[in-house]
């Protein structure tokens, strides 16, 4: 079976040799990977903000206009400037109308009650008028409330007062989510996690199954209404359900543009998916930090970051499918036709069939060295069809194994290096010569016959070594005949006719993937269970440093725009460290460094808060370059077949572990750097586990199930990248 990673390596590479549309197509996907993401995600962070709060005084008092400073100091409890958030003394107003007796205004007016009119008579406390007479009523009412508010402070029971000087309205604001409905906007924020953790295992599913393209256009043509519709909610259990409702795309709508630029871009570009995404994304981050300074509304904030992304329905005539996802369902012909429209808008005229002669090519060249190959193990030539070079080699060490050594021959009777190279030489001549002559006679007499072969697909690690290879002669196929009487039923064009040829003479079976096949294979399942790991931990830390920006002691705004700003360096140091040094050392370093920079929180201060969000902007560095190396590390990890499950399912399982940040962050009400200590211990954790993962630098991307098993089975952990040669 032919995996295709060498021919659409090569082929990406002739169609983006020259011009700029695959880079503009590359930011475009990137940029869809990231700004409406970054936007979705943190928007919450502004719009959930609780600003300080404290208890409303009485009505009666209200209405005297006094000092809010006075009020709360008044009927709030507190001490040395610092005020409880929901508890207030009470009053009896009755009481407090006979002791100011002087400021009272009765009226009298008649209203309309169930269609008859009756009087009712009102109290209320009037400001006095002229500066003196101001000071003397303020120095009365302080008294009177002193003496007739209650001993022990109880519940709010006349609503809450909000600082405006960094939210004019906010959800909790406008809903009064404070108090005992705090737990509110912390549970909208883990159900947004809950709604993404589904949409993870639905979208992977479809993607691998139904195409990138079709995945990407449902998902923008469902979340951006969503988006713009909860901004108009009326309650608050709406918006929740809208943004659940929200979280089924969000990851996959970062993840699958990606996967998409990642299949595009040749091998030397691929690198620069992941970079880019998270460079965007940061830009996102600071861009909603300036949004919201400059609105400070959640509704205005919401629309911002909503309505203009109705442009991205754009994106129906730009995206193309994979060409390595159609490959991997057997429809080579169409993939040839995606990387000859890339070609063309590059300015690049691709020949059709240029796909099939990069194949033949390479599948010309593979079978003279397993030829080669064989010849040195003591392989029979002449034999026309050749195993794969793995196979040969599986085989060298299961002799090895299993047989005891020859006794060495004579040292006359070994063949000098000429004659040995001249008989290989002979050799492959002769079956080159059996092929060509087969196929001509073949091609003469409009045979049928055709000589195939059945692999088990792919590498089951029991039967590495004993790989069975079954060769047939078999008449018109059951498919074949099928496939002709429905040509003939519906009267195809010759264009799809030819297409399907090429893809049944080409596509070799190549395997269907399901996400059990993560399991049944060792190898792919201890990558799997790795990368799962460290996603939920860089996960958990990422977002979390990002939720926790508010409980810094500085400004939200400031603190969240630096926030952003540290990771736009963090994605260029990742990069350029990712090229020279590999991913897994890299992955190691910045984890570990970005954890401890959260530990070393524990020892500073209450009153130094700079300090911790220097080492917390520190950590968000790292983590940030981490999640940047991780991301490029695990789409090079996992084959084209399944790969985009195989990140749904570890997507879903990392969801779970995002549950636990609004707790998490949650914790800074007992103390400042208790998050940040847990989000360590995290960080530190995952750069030890990601040295047990193969280097993917410079290595083809495995393109079927037999590739990812294959890829990484024997490295060392403490092994490092060698420097590449020119």
């Amino acid at each position: 079976m032919t995996s295709w990673t060498k021919e659409l390596d090569e082929a990406a590479v002739l169609a983006t040799r020259t011009g700029y549309w695959h880079v503009v197509l590359f930011y475009l996907l990137c940029g869809l990977a990231s700004l409406p993401t970054s936007f979705l995600i943190f928007s919450q962070v502004f719009t959930n903000a609780t600003p300080e709060h404290w208890c409303a005084p009485p009505p009666e008092l209200q209405v005297l206009s006094l000092p809010d400073q006075l009020l709360r100091s008044l009927t709030v409890p507190g001490e040395h400037g610092s005020y409880e958030s929901c508890r207030a003394y009470t009053l009896d107003p009755r009481a407090l109308y006979a002791v100011l007796n002087d400021y009272v205004d009765e009226s009298t007016e008649i209203i309309r009650d169930d269609g008859a009119l009756r009087t009712v008579q009102t109290r209320r406390l009037v400001p006095a008028k002229g500066e003196a007479a101001r000071r003397e009523q303020v120095a009365r009412v302080k008294d009177a409330v002193l003496a007739l508010r209650s001993k022990e402070p109880g519940p709010c029971t006349n609503g809450w007062m909000f600082n405006t000087e960094h939210y004019k309205n906010t959800l909790v604001t406008e809903f009064s989510l404070v108090c005992d409905k705090e737990w509110l906007p912390r549970t909208s924020n883990t159900l947004f996690w809950v709604g993404s953790i589904f949409g993870n295992l639905f979208f992977g599913w479809m993607s691998d199954r139904y195409g990138r393209r079709p995945t990407i256009l449902v998902m923008i043509f469902l979340e951006v209404p969503l988006a713009i519709a909860a901004s108009f909610s009326t309650t608050y259990w709406g918006y929740m359900i809208l943004r659940v409702a929200g979280g089924l795309f969000f990851p996959a709508l970062y993840q699958q543009p990606f996967i998409l630029a990642l299949e595009l871009m040749p091998p030397a570009k691929r690198t620069s998916a992941g970079i880019v995404v998270g460079m965007m994304f940061a830009t996102g981050m600071c861009l909603l930090a300036l949004l919201a300074y400059a609105v400070r509304d959640w509704f205005h904030l919401s629309l911002l970051t909503s309505l203009p992304f109705i442009l991205l329905y754009g994106f129906f005539w730009i995206t193309p499918e994979s060409p390595r996802w159609l490959v991997s369902r057997g429809r080579v012909a169409e993939a040839e036709k995606v990387l000859i429209t890339i070609a063309r808008r590059n300015s690049i005229i691709l020949p059709r069939g240029f796909l099939l002669e990069i194949h033949r090519k390479i599948k010309d060249q593979e079978d003279l060295e397993a030829t080669i190959l064989s010849n040195a193990n003591g392989h029979v030539p002449g034999f026309p069809l050749l195993t794969t070079k793995e196979e040969i080699i599986d085989r060298r060490i299961s002799n090895m194994l299993t047989f005891k050594p020859e006794p060495k021959p004579a040292e006359e009777n070994i063949p000098k290096p000429d004659s040995l190279e001249r008989i290989i030489a002979l050799e492959v001549a002769e079956i080159v010569n059996k092929r060509s002559k087969l196929k001509r006679n073949t091609d003469a007499t409009d045979l049928t016959v055709e000589d195939t072969y059945e692999e088990e697909c792919p590498f089951n690690v029991d039967a590495q070594k004993t790989t069975q290879i079954a060769y047939r002669q078999s008449p018109v196929t059951i498919r074949k005949k099928s496939v002709q009487l429905i040509n003939r039923m519906f009267q195809e064009s010759p264009e799809k006719a030819e297409d399907k040829i090429i893809d049944e003479q080409n596509s070799e079976g190549d395997c269907k993937a399901s996400p059990l096949d993560i399991f049944r294979y060792p190898n792919i399942r201890k990558k799997f269970f790795i990368v799962t790991f460290n996603w939920v931990s860089l996960g958990v830390v990422y977002n979390s440093l990002s939720y926790n920006t508010p409980n810094l002691g500085v400004d939200d705004y400031l603190a969240f725009f630096i926030g952003g700003a540290v990771e736009l360096p963090s994605y260029f140091l990742a990069w350029r460290c990712m090229e020279r040094f590999g991913r897994r050392w890299v992955l190691c370093i910045f984890s570990c460094v970005g954890g401890f920079a959260c530990l070393c929180c524990l020892f500073v201060p209450e009153g130094l808060p700079w300090v911790t969000v220097a080492l917390a902007m520190l950590g968000r560095l790292c983590i940030g370059a981490s999640f940047a190396v991780f991301y490029v590390q695990i789409g090079e990890l996992l084959p084209t077949v399944l790969r985009a499950q195989a990140m749904g399912a570890a997507s879903f399982i990392a969801g779970l572990g995002l549950l636990a940040c609004p707790y998490i962050v949650h914790l800074a009400v007992y103390s400042r750097a208790l998050p940040l200590m847990i989000l360590g211990v995290l960080g530190v954790m995952s750069g030890i586990t990601s040295l047990f993962l193969p280097e993917t630098l410079r290595e083809p991307l495995p393109q079927t199930l037999g590739d990812g098993e294959l890829f990484g089975r024997h490295f060392k952990i403490f092994s490092c990248v060698e420097p590449q040669t020119k």
